[in-house]
């Protein structure tokens, strides 16, 4: 049996993405993501990033050093590591901060998490992902200072 993990991180987007980059990027981290075996709910809001990979361990760590090497965003910052016996996101979703058109909604892989608070699958309940994810769905990101991003006992 392959040893999962789950591992959480947050970053600044360099710049501001359409709607349209973000699906381009959801469509693309899909695709990309299935082949190596990662799943996982990426978030984009206020200018920051946060997602949560899960997978074997060799995959997530590979994923997570490419992303630390995407020019598309900087302070990549991991949150969260630990070990799962399942994964708690099947597949792959992406939720934008206040996505515009109805398209967006019906795009494979949407998550409506930030924009209509939708709950979590119920295995991430009590987790540091599920903390993670609920703090990030409920601040105004776009003007909080790094210095001011403290995550307490669920740092990784």
């Amino acid at each position: 049996m392959t040893s999962l993990t789950s591992l959480v991180y947050m970053s600044v987007a360099v710049d501001d993405l359409t709607d349209d980059q973000l699906v381009a990027m959801l469509r693309e981290a899909r695709l990309r993501n299935h082949a190596l075996g990662v799943s996982g709910l990426l978030l984009a809001k206020g200018g920051r990033f946060m997602q949560v990979l899960e997978g074997p361990v060799w995959s997530v760590e590979d994923r997570f050093a490419a992303i630390e090497r995407d020019p598309r965003h900087t302070g990549v910052k991991s949150l969260s590591r630990e070990s799962i016996s399942t994964r708690r996101f099947d597949g792959w979703a992406m939720a934008f901060g206040s996505p515009t058109g109805d398209e967006l909604r019906d795009e494979p892989g949407f998550s409506p998490f930030l924009s209509d608070r939708s709950g979590l699958p119920a295995e991430v309940a009590g987790t540091p992902a599920d903390w993670l994810l609920r703090w990030f769905r409920g601040r105004d990101l776009r003007d909080l200072p790094e210095e001011r991003i403290t995550l307490g006992r669920h740092a990784a």
